[in-house]
This record gives C-alpha cells, sequence and structure tokens, in this order.
C-alpha cells in the first residue's frame, strides 16, 4: 500500500531533497586541498584541482570571450608572480579577463596543483590532460556564455595541443606559442644541445595525436625566429600535418624572437587581439 504524504510533508520532503542537492553539489565542488573549486583560485572537482589566478582588466573591450592560459615547463616549480604576471599582461593588453593555469604538480606559493610532475619532467601524460580539462569544465561552468581562448607556452603549448586532440570542447579556440609539437625528436634535440634528460616514455606528442583534431578547430601558433628551444621546425611540421588534414591551422612568424622573449612580443599580443575579436563575433 502507497504511503501518503499531507501538503505540509510534501513540502517538507521537497525542502529536504533541495537541501541534499545543494549540499552533494558543494562537497563536489570542494578540492582535495579543502578549498572551493570556484574558478578564481582553484579550478577543477573533488577528485583533483589546480591552482588558479585570475586578472581582471579594470575596462573590459570584450564581455564574451575569457582567456586561460597555461604556462611552460619549469622543473615542478610554479612561480606565481610570473604566472599572474602573464595573466596581468594579456588581461591589460587584450582587455580581457585572463586565468593562469598552474599545472599539474606544479608547486608555488600560492599551493600545489593536484596531478604528478616527475624528477625527470616527461609530464605531458594522458592523466594530467585530464586533469586540466576537469579544471577547464569547472572553469566553462562558472562563465555561461564565455567562449574561450586556450593560450600555452612553451611545455604549455604541447598541453594545449593535446587538450585540442583528445577533447575537442576544452576552449572554442587555441593559440600554441613557441611550442614543442613532437616530443621524441624535440627531446633528441634538447638532450644533444643541453646535456639533459632526453627520452620522456610517458609524455604524449601533438604531432602524433594531431589525426584527432576536427577539420573546423580554430588552431594558430607562433614561434620566435631565433627560438633555440622549441626549435621552429617543430611547429612547421605541426602546422604542414594539420592543413594535410584539412584544418586551417596558421603559423606566425616573431622575427629576432627568443623562446621566453615571445610572449613579450608584439606580434604575439597582436595574434591574441585578433583571435579574441573573431571569438567575439562568433557569439555575437
Amino acid at each position: 500500500m502507497f504511503q501518503q504524504f499531507s501538503p505540509a510533508s510534501r513540502y517538507g520532503l521537497l525542502i529536504l531533497a533541495v537541501f541534499y542537492a545543494v549540499s552533494s553539489a558543494a562537497q563536489e565542488a570542494t578540492c582535495p586541498d579543502g578549498k572551493k573549486a570556484d574558478a578564481v583560485t582553484r579550478a577543477g572537482n573533488k577528485s583533483h584541482c589546480l591552482v588558479v589566478i585570475l586578472s581582471t582588466p579594470e575596462t573590459p573591450a570584450f564581455d564574451n570571450v575569457l582567456i586561460v592560459y597555461l604556462h611552460g615547463d619549469n622543473q615542478g616549480v610554479a612561480e606565481s608572480a610570473r604566472i599572474g604576471g602573464m595573466a596581468t599582461n594579456l588581461a591589460n593588453a587584450v582587455r580581457v579577463p585572463t586565468i593562469s593555469l598552474q599545472r599539474p604538480g606544479y608547486r608555488g606559493a600560492l599551493g600545489t596543483s593536484d596531478g604528478e610532475f616527475p624528477i625527470r619532467g616527461d609530464d605531458y601524460t594522458a592523466d594530467n590532460v585530464e586533469i586540466i580539462f576537469d579544471a577547464l569544465v569547472n572553469i566553462k561552468s562558472a562563465s555561461p556564455g564565455k567562449r574561450i581562448l586556450l593560450i600555452g607556452h612553451s611545455g604549455g603549448a604541447a598541453m594545449t595541443a593535446l587538450l585540442a586532440a583528445r577533447h575537442a570542447t576544452s576552449a572554442d579556440a587555441y593559440l600554441l606559442a613557441a611550442c614543442p609539437c613532437d616530443i621524441k625528436p624535440w627531446r633528441e634535440w634538447r638532450q644533444e644541445s643541453t646535456g639533459g634528460a632526453g627520452y620522456w616514455p610517458n609524455s604524449l606528442s601533438p604531432q602524433a595525436e594531431a589525426n584527432r583534431i576536427g577539420p573546423d578547430a580554430m588552431i594558430r601558433l607562433i614561434i620566435g625566429s631565433k627560438d633555440d628551444n622549441a626549435l621552429p621546425k617543430f611547429s612547421e611540421a605541426y602546422v604542414a600535418t594539420l592543413k594535410d588534414r584539412g584544418v586551417a591551422a596558421t603559423l606566425t612568424y616573431a622575427d629576432g624572437a627568443s623562446h621566453s622573449d615571445l610572449r613579450e612580443r608584439p606580434e604575439f599580443f597582436q595574434l591574441v587581439k585578433d583571435m579574441v575579436s573573431t571569438l567575439s563575433a562568433k557569439s555575437n
């Protein structure tokens, strides 16, 4: 026999159900370190979160675009001032809110991002790609109606390319700056040129995963003509592979720019502005 509930009882049950739903959502939005996945200081979910640095311009020029920035390799150490400074530079130059994500396993003054950073580097792994993707999902849900431009520099560019390949919904556009896009020959070059650790057996290669990227993807690359780390040939080969697949990828050269100062060059900021403008127009 079915139990009958009075209107007051049904109302009480409804309130209880809402309470549990809200409590469950709040619990899921709590990171492993106890902080909230608010897309302001942390982004992710109850399984893993990344440290976040948000910079907002005083007078935004585009209210429907958000930039997310992924920094390069640095031995697992996050220099918060530099990462935050890059977010501020982009936010002020393009007048768009910008989030810097502290990559998986990186530790810094603002905390440690979840994920693994091996002693030898070798961290462009499938697990770390998933952690960043979950952070982007969180950021998207916290920024409804905004299109996302994901920008990566160096190792961050490799991760950005892998996100484009493995999760087409990671962002609405991708900019790869100084990308070591073909990991095996790049690591061989780094061993030859610096004497550092060579082969990375656990890292995924954007070049090997380029066949996962759909023809409608908006992907742009930029490289300094004097980059002696992620040599221009790695970006050139990656763009050629994408074009063979029908992806309208482009490669911009910053004449005289090195690996590090590429992010300070006018060619870099102009490319960001152009991509933001295109994204903004698409969402109107």
